[in-house]
């Protein structure tokens, strides 16, 4: 793998997984592919959960109950079209995608994954590990071993800026309208995501609000100003809510 690596643990049950966690150094392993890119000196000890893992994706009444081992490659053969979009704009390299798992790419948290910002306008709950009750991926802080993605019914859209089609998107916006709510998410190269919830016709003074944190979260850098990168959040968001 790298030098600094010195085990690779294979735990029996998640529960196990869960405690030689909390030692330091120590971080789960599956798909591997940000673990390997990364080489992070800092870990020695890789723990093996892939055995402990389910791979399998299905449709469940109006949900898609993703296993937290499906690869993204697995997610684009289930031919979705909205979500397979965001899948292979997250990640572009059917090789990488044959390895990388869903419950990796939402664990790595990486804020200019179209297929995270996805996640959280869809309203994608997680199962954990630990609990019986799925929570919603919004709400999730790192706590736990991711086993399920469920994905409701969607209609979610998806735009990014990027330099090129194959690059990292500076900014994505996913925007779902539902029956009695709507949902945005902001990502790309902002200092978090940004998520918001608002009524169909939602008050002035929220959104405003709410442009403001996004405009505070991006930097000024080779790409443009936080005031720049507001302005196509806002231009998107305008164009997604009128199209059909």
């Amino acid at each position: 793998m790298w030098s600094s690596i010195e085990q690779i643990i294979k735990p029996d049950t998640l529960s196990e997984a869960s405690v030689l966690l909390k030692e330091s150094g120590s971080v789960l392993f599956a798909g591997g592919t940000y673990l390997v890119s990364l080489k992070d000196a800092g870990v020695h000890t890789l723990l093996d959960i892939n055995h402990l893992l389910s791979d399998e994706i299905k449709m469940h009444g109006d949900e898609i109950h993703v296993d937290a081992g499906c690869t993204l490659q697995e997610i684009v053969n289930f031919d979705d079209a909205r979500l397979n979009g965001a899948v292979l704009s997250a990640c572009p390299s059917k090789n990488i995608r044959n390895q990388r798992t869903i419950g990796g790419e939402i664990a790595r948290m990486r804020l200019d994954s179209d297929l995270l910002v996805f996640l959280f306008a869809a309203k994608a709950k997680l199962l954990l590990s630990h609990a019986e009750t799925p929570i919603e991926v919004s709400d999730w802080y790192g706590n736990g071993i991711i086993v399920k993605v469920i994905i409701p019914t969607h209609h979610v859209k998806l735009e990014r800026v990027a330099l090129l089609d194959s690059a990292p998107a500076y900014v994505i916006v996913g925007y779902n309208e539902m029956q009695d709510i709507i949902s945005v998410c902001v990502g790309g190269k902002i200092s978090k995501i940004m998520f918001f919830q608002t009524k169909p016709e939602p008050a002035e003074a929220d959104v405003r609000k709410f442009m403001d944190e996004v405009e505070a979260s991006f930097s000024n850098d080779h790409l443009g100003t936080p005031a720049y990168k507001r302005h196509l959040v806002s231009s998107l968001l305008q164009e997604m809510a009128v199209a059909k």
